[in-house]
Formats: C-alpha cells, structure tokens, sequence
C-alpha cells in the first residue's frame, strides 16, 4: 500500500521507514538491502518523512503531539516516528558490506534532496530484486570454514564450504559465465590471503612463544647462578 500508494498517510509512512531502518540495522546483508530499498523509495515519495534524517533528538515541526518515539506502539499514529531520527543510518554506513554502507551513506544524504527531485530519482530496483542481489553475492563469496589443514605436508589451501551446487547451476542461468568466473576468482582470492594471514599468525605466535621461553630460561639460569653463588661465598 505505501509503496503503490498515490496519497499516504505521512504518520504511517514515518512510522514504516523507522522499522525499516532497525529491521535493517537487525538483520542479515540480504534482508538488511531489501529494506533500505524500501526505505528510500518511501523517503522519495514522502518529503516530509526526511526530516526523520535531521531531526534532533525529540523531533521537529512535524512531529506532532507525540515527542518522543514509541516503538512499541501498536498504532503507528501514537509511535511518535516524526519525532525521531533515523540514527541507524549511521552504524550502516559503517557497515562490512559495502552495498549496504553504500546504500545507508545514499539515503543519508537525500536530507538535502530538492522536494522537486523525487520523480528523477526513483529507485527502479524493488525490494525483492535488491534482496536476490544480494543473496546471489553472499553465496558466491561464502566464507570459508577456518579449519587450516598445516598438519597434511605437501598440501597448499585450507578446508572450505562448498557451494551447493544447484545452487551454482541456477545461478549459471541468471548470470552471464564471465561475471560468474570473476565472482569465483575473487572468492578463491580471499581464501588464499585468509590461508596466508592465518599461516603468518601461526608462525608469529610459534616465534613469540619461543622467545618467552628463552626469557625465562635466561631468567632461571641467572636465578641459579646467584644461588650458586651464595653457597660459594658463604662456604
């Protein structure tokens, strides 16, 4: 209904968009993207819901008779979203994936976005293209499972997730065989310096332990020293 919508209600379009941003702030990269898309597209159509972008604490002009937001009100009329800011928006520009904090830094800065601008910009991508985007991506660069086989001589790369392989052959048919064989050379790119970093970290914490040793063998030996020492002047 608000995305379709020709009128809508500014209270219920505010109290939608602030769900939207803790939804995303909550949930996973896919579902996180699915709804920023929302929430941009809603911002667009609705000017007066930007203010939620630079609001101050407690709301501005447009924040009506509630001034402080409710988020468990079950009437979005009563939830005071108006009088809120979409501080999520901030934590998600900092996010490790860059669609999303790509995204967050987008919406952030449609504060100062001319009210005559909305028709240009229009997202064209809806939710569910965004969140099969994003899942399409999740899968080909999957992190591996970090169990290191170092002990299996004459053998180079670590154990890893194997992608589904139904998975690969649907996506073999959505995508061009190109964009699917870089995807999957930046993936192994990524297995071979988490292989690498960890064989580093390995090495270092081998070396490091070696020298405390060595300092605390130092240590005893000049304890002992002393103590013979001792016996000796003393005798």
């Amino acid at each position: 209904m608000l995305w379709e919508g020709k009128q809508h209600d500014m209270q219920r379009a505010a109290a939608f968009v602030k769900r939207l941003a803790t939804f995303a702030l909550s949930f996973g990269s896919s579902e996180g993207m699915a709804a920023l898309v929302t929430l941009k597209y809603l911002l667009l159509r609705n000017s007066k819901c930007r203010n939620l972008l630079e609001n101050d604490p407690g709301g501005g002009s447009l924040s009506g008779l509630v001034v402080k937001y409710n988020a468990d009100a079950t009437d979005p009329h009563l939830s005071g979203a108006l009088a809120s800011v979409l501080w999520e928006l901030s934590l998600l520009s900092k996010h490790y994936n860059p669609s999303i904090s790509g995204m967050a830094s987008s919406i952030s800065s449609m504060a100062s976005m001319n009210p005559l601008q909305t028709q240009a910009y229009l997202s064209t991508v809806s939710p569910l293209k965004a969140f099969e985007d994003l899942t399409i991506e999740r899968e080909l660069l999957k992190a591996v499972n970090r169990k290191s086989s170092f002990n299996k001589k004459g053998k180079r790369g670590s154990e890893f997730v194997i992608i589904d392989a139904d998975k690969v052959r649907s996506l073999e048919t959505e995508m061009d065989e190109d964009v699917i064989e870089r995807k999957f050379e930046e993936h192994f790119i990524v297995l071979r310096d988490i292989e690498e970093n960890e064989k580093l970290r390995l090495e270092l914490n081998k070396t490091s332990s070696a020298l405390r040793l060595y300092e605390e063998y130092k240590q005893q030996r000049k304890l002992k020293q002393k103590r013979k020492q001792k016996k000796q002047n003393g005798g």
